[in-house]
């Protein structure tokens, strides 16, 4: 009789059988269960971004790197894990999640590198206008110059930007730009970007790693 007493009342909250509170238990628990495991897949995705931007940040820009494979190894498990996180996908290619400002991190497109090592204490930014359709590369150096290369982008789907460059020029301290004939188009995936920072790949194979400024 204790055990009946005891019973009754979580039937009759149930408002069903027997078995229909098994199976409300039974939902619920799968409902714990995914989310127990998106909290771990989050934490886990948190933990390799963390390790990522760390060995960027310690590796010169890309200048000189020795540690490229590294971290494209990295990248790829992040995607991963990404991709597993069903909830989380999203369109990178959104005015609001790809519109900004973003400062290098790491790179390993040669051209940029060249400028970056050639004169000390320089700092590379990307800056993209979805709405606008533009995307300006530049370089500031230390001295005040800045060379600066303006492209045309088009939206191709939910990762993939296609870039034509416009025009491009070395503009000084003073005022005065100094035109270079812009040429070249491609594209990039954005494959990965959060509220900080983004990760690209592009047609020529190179990858870059930036951070959105404030």
């Amino acid at each position: 009789m204790p055990s009946q007493m005891l019973a009754q009342p979580f039937l009759l909250k149930t408002h069903g059988s027997r078995a229909d509170a098994l199976n409300s238990i039974r939902a619920n628990s799968r409902r714990v269960l995914s989310r127990a495991s998106y909290v771990v897949a989050a934490s886990t995705s948190s933990s390799r971004l963390d390790e990522l931007i760390a060995t960027c940040r310690d590796d010169n820009l890309g200048i000189g790197s020795t540690r490229r494979g590294e971290i494209e190894s990295m990248i790829d498990k992040l995607l991963l894990l990404e991709e597993e996180n069903e909830s989380k996908k999203t369109k990178n290619t959104d005015d609001s999640r790809l519109s900004a400002r973003w400062k290098l991190l790491w790179t390993s497109e040669q051209e940029t590198l060249f400028l970056l090592e050639k004169f000390n204490n320089s700092n590379a930014y990307q800056t993209i206008d979805v709405r606008a359709k533009t995307l300006s590369n530049t370089v500031e150096f230390a001295g005040g110059n800045t060379f600066l290369v303006d492209s045309e982008i088009e939206i191709a789907d939910e990762r993939k930007v296609k870039f034509k460059f416009v025009s491009a020029g070395l503009k000084f301290s003073n005022g005065f730009t100094l035109p270079v004939p812009p040429v070249g188009k491609g594209w990039f995936d954005n494959v990965y970007v959060s509220d900080e920072y983004r990760v690209a790949r592009d047609s020529r194979g190179d990858t870059l790693i930036v951070e959105r400024c404030p």
